[in-house]
């Protein structure tokens, strides 16, 4: 009869096994903050702690789900005068101790999602490091997908003001999308002459801040890129445009594999006279040194160098080059016929012409021709459309249109990497 009774009693103490968990874990865990330098002020999930680095804070092991990968989340920001803050998110990991538990104990099942329900299933990370960098250069060292965004342009550029003169630039679709692995570089250089004081402005390249500005809105709206997750350009010079492609790579880096990055670019461009290598040309450097500029080939190596999910680049230039003694012109001209680098893996490219041609204006409507019918397409499909059927719609409308307006020809090129692990061109843009 004890015996029995014994057994009896066993029963619910093997139930409550199932929630080990919550009982070896607790609901709460320490986490350990600190900083280079020290002093960074702490804020959990939007709200103060308080408290500064190094620190020590509880924080409950059920929380609030994340919005875009529903799992329990905890955001982390560092702030300290004189430095770009640090945001960091940790992500609920589930315990291998209740998977453990309840393979070596099936009678635990009926309990098993006590460990959920009180949080005890879930881990953090017990030390949370930040590494901040000085405000001067406007950029962040990251250590995780999370970054926050800041504005670099020229101080001419800060005058500037994105007035939505064309029909792509108002009523831009909203998917109330937002993917925290997707990240953008946008670059829109249109004032040479500025930075250049032998230059005239007829060398600027008119509109490109425009189509930067509304490529940044359809980016977030349409592509669902994350605010904070876009390094946007206005007017960069060569060292700007360094640091945020070298920033660009450590996010690919720290994303392991699951990065989608977005490239746009609008300005001048440029054949090395010599090997006729193409160049990205920021707003600091000569036509007669474009060497000094970005390498087109170096920008892709950057881009590829970790592994990605998918990189789509869209170039609204052209590397022609033209007349050397006016350094840059105005209408992108025609004079080198640049090389093709081979691309590598989940790359894609469109280019607003091929050869020797223009990279031409729309001035009706306040664009480069090629930035406008790429804005108008995301527009009428809400991005919901293949890469290629994206490509084919700009190569069958820009040719037409543009001898039919500029009387000249502009023939889009697409460029797709080579030994690729995705599907890039069967690629839905919203999916």
């Amino acid at each position: 009869m004890k015996r029995n009774l014994l057994r009896i009693a066993a029963v619910p103490a093997m139930l409550t096994m199932g929630a080990c968990a919550t009982i070896l874990n607790t609901t709460k865990q320490k986490v350990n903050l600190t900083s280079n330098p020290i002093g960074a002020e702490v804020y959990i999930n939007g709200k103060s702690t308080n408290k500064t680095t190094p620190c020590a804070v509880w924080v409950k092991r059920k929380v609030k789900k994340g919005p875009a990968n529903g799992r329990n989340q905890y955001i982390y920001e560092f702030r300290k005068d004189g430095f770009v803050p640090y945001t960091y998110t940790d992500n609920a990991e589930v315990s291998s101790k209740i998977w453990l538990n309840l393979f070596l104990n099936v009678a635990a099942l009926p309990a098993f999602g006590v460990d959920f329900i009180s949080g005890g299933a879930y881990y953090y990370n017990n030390d949370v490091l930040a590494t901040l960098q000085k405000e001067s250069a406007g950029y962040v060292v990251i250590r995780d997908t999370v970054v926050k965004q800041v504005y670099v342009t020229s101080p001419e550029a800060k005058g500037y003001m994105f007035e939505k003169l064309s029909d792509v630039d108002v009523d831009i679709p909203n998917n109330n999308l937002e993917y925290p692995l997707r990240f953008a570089l946008i670059i829109g250089n249109e004032d040479y002459s500025s930075k250049q004081v032998d230059l005239n402005r007829e060398v600027n390249v008119d509109f490109a801040r425009n189509d930067a500005s509304a490529f940044k809105e359809y980016a977030i709206k349409v592509l669902g890129i994350p605010e904070s997750n876009i390094i946007f350009l206005l007017d960069a010079t060569a060292g700007q445009m360094n640091q945020a492609i070298a920033k660009t790579n450590l996010i690919i880096k720290n994303a392991k594999g699951k990065a989608e990055v977005f490239v746009y670019y609008a300005g001048h461009g440029l054949p090395d006279e010599v090997t006729r290598e193409p160049y990205l040309i920021p707003v600091d450097i000569s036509g007669q040194n474009a060497r000094d500029g970005i390498k087109l080939a170096d920008l892709y190596a950057k881009l590829t160098e970790y592994p990605t999910k998918r990189v789509i680049v869209f170039l609204d230039a052209c590397f022609s080059g033209g007349a050397r003694n006016k350094e840059l012109v105005a209408a992108r001209g025609v004079k080198v016929r640049p090389t093709e680098s081979v691309l590598q893996g989940n790359i894609a490219s469109l280019s607003a012409v091929s050869g020797e041609q223009s990279a031409l204006p729309f001035k009706d409507k306040h664009h480069g021709f090629f930035t406008y019918y790429l804005l108008k397409k995301l527009k009428e499909t809400k991005g919901n459309i293949t890469f290629k059927e994206l490509s084919t719609y700009l190569d069958e409308i820009i040719p037409l249109q543009s001898v039919l307006l500029n009387s000249k020809e502009q023939t889009p090129v697409l460029r797709m990497g080579i030994n690729p692990t995705e599907d890039l061109e069967n690629w839905v843009l919203t999916k």
